[in-house]
């Protein structure tokens, strides 16, 4: 590993960077790896950012590293905007992080049917740029979060039901391989490459830019609504019937059930994506009382507008993490899993800060369809699978004291979410990767002929395995599925 003073790492960096490496004890080094969005990977301690700020640049990068990468006398840790909370995803201690937020660039094509988006890009700068042509893409609902880190762990789009997981929009990946070549991935060029990025992490290369298929951007009627926590059983219930039976491709719901501050609400995001003011296929929703109104947000606006609404949702360098499974919709052990939930509130409201969410994402067999039709992707989920409900599990707290009880509590929670819904035969082999914890065998969860793909191309692209030893954050290929 480098230490602080390891002059030939130092020495290899500044040959390629220049003075656009940091190293401890400056303001900007301070400034840069404080802005994780948890407070785990705040903690860790590089040895030095590189932060590169083109192709050419990571290319150069990981040809001089890759010497000392293969020797295992130094780890990289590839880094986006940061907003995975696991611990060492995309820092390293003692090590190189390699922060890719300078790869900027949005770029039209010449009829406007496909964007190219630099990794250092993030949703709201995407959707910004791409709303003064009229359109815009399937990408994150998030709109702080970064272009890269979401499509590589598959991502979810309020346009997902109509265009499947965001990973399924991409055209094309530009990525660097472990031997510093710069190679296009695409359904003709590299496909082995370009299905396994979709979904397959920072396990094959460093991705510098992406192609994304653009279409027109209109209003969008949506938003948010609260509900008292009675309401619960109600919207359970009528979240797995959209989930089974709602066929109106243009909608999008999450269903969550919160605390904070000593109290508890219910709430739905939804949104019609083609801008139909309380449309029949939300009605199951906005006609559930009782409602707290002075909360709600339900309005038509813009794409950019409600990216931007949800990410003042959360907020950066706070002790939080998610977890999540894959369930069959089934309204009873859904209400089991709220009874657990209900528990650990109660054991964990004391930690100070405390915050907590239990939500539901639908995966309906619609989406998981059009996700087939647009070439399939790692996670190889087929569409008779489906419907399926993907449960967050988000814990947040402020003191470091909470740690070890916190994820205990939350670890074992989880573990007893898979135990019942196994018990039932309701559990799905799949995690949704962006919301996975750090315990979590999280590609085992494609399959094994997903897993098998997976491994043959990483031996074809990283046959002496830079990104699997050498670049230890993040979900690894497993060498032998679960």
């Amino acid at each position: 590993m480098a230490e602080p003073g390891d002059a030939q790492i130092s020495s290899v960096l500044t040959t390629v960077l220049g003075d656009s490496v940091l190293r401890p004890g400056s303001e900007e080094y301070d400034k840069s790896n404080g802005s994780y969005f948890s407070a785990f990977e705040n903690e860790i301690k590089p040895a030095f950012i590189a932060k590169p700020s083109s192709p050419e640049q990571v290319q150069d990068l990981i040809k001089a590293l890759r010497p000392h990468l293969l020797s295992g006398g130094c780890q990289v840790a590839i880094r986006g905007t940061g907003h995975t909370p696991i611990a060492s995803s995309a820092n390293v201690q003692n090590g190189v992080t390699v922060d890719t937020r300078g790869l900027k660039g949005i770029t039209l094509n010449g009829d406007k049917s496909i964007v190219e988006l630099g990794v250092g890009e993030t949703w709201a700068t995407a959707y910004t740029e791409l709303e003064k042509h009229g359109l815009t893409v399937a990408g994150g609902r998030v709109g702080r979060i970064g272009v890269g880190g979401l499509i590589l762990g598959g991502g979810l789009s309020m346009f997902s039901k109509r265009r499947g997981f965001a990973c399924d929009s991409v055209t094309e990946f530009k990525v660097v391989l472990a031997s510093g070549d710069l190679v296009r991935a695409n359904a003709e060029e590299n496909p082995d490459l370009w299905y396994a990025l979709k979904g397959g992490l920072n396990n094959f290369g460093i991705v510098t830019s992406l192609k994304m298929k653009t279409f027109q951007s209109g209003d969008i009627w949506g938003g948010l609504t609260y509900y008292m926590p009675e309401t619960f059983p109600q919207l359970i219930e009528r979240t797995c019937d959209y989930a089974y039976n709602e066929t109106d491709e243009d909608t999008h719901i999450m269903c969550s059930a919160g605390y904070g501050f000593g109290h508890q609400a219910i709430t739905v995001v939804m949104y019609h994506t083609q801008g139909l003011e309380n449309p029949p296929a939300l009605q199951r929703f906005t006609a559930v009382e009782p409602q707290i109104k002075q909360m709600g947000s339900m309005r038509k606006s813009t794409h950019l507008d409600f990216c931007d609404e949800l990410s003042k949702f959360t907020t950066d360098g706070v002790r939080q993490y998610w977890a999540s499974i894959t369930v069959k919709p089934d309204p009873s052990l859904l209400g089991t899993f709220h009874e657990k939930w209900q528990k650990a509130v109660e054991a964990l409201k004391d930690a100070d800060g405390f915050i907590f969410t239990l939500g539901m994402h639908p995966l309906t067999r619609t989406l998981l369809e059009n996700s087939a039709k647009a070439g399939g992707n790692a996670k190889a989920i087929p569409p008779s699978d489906g419907p399926l409900l993907i449960i967050l599990i988000n814990p947040i707290w402020n003191a470091q004291q909470d740690d070890s009880r916190i994820f205990a509590y939350i670890r074992n929670l989880v573990a007893e979410f898979r135990q019942l819904a196994s018990e039932k035969g309701l559990l799905h082999r799949y995690i949704f990767t962006n919301y996975a914890d750090a315990v979590d065998s999280a590609i085992a969860g494609y399959g094994e002929e997903s897993v098998a793909k997976l491994r043959e191309a990483s031996k074809k692209y990283d046959p002496e395995g830079v990104f699997q030893k050498g670049v230890p954050g993040g979900f690894k290929l497993p060498s032998v599925v679960a």
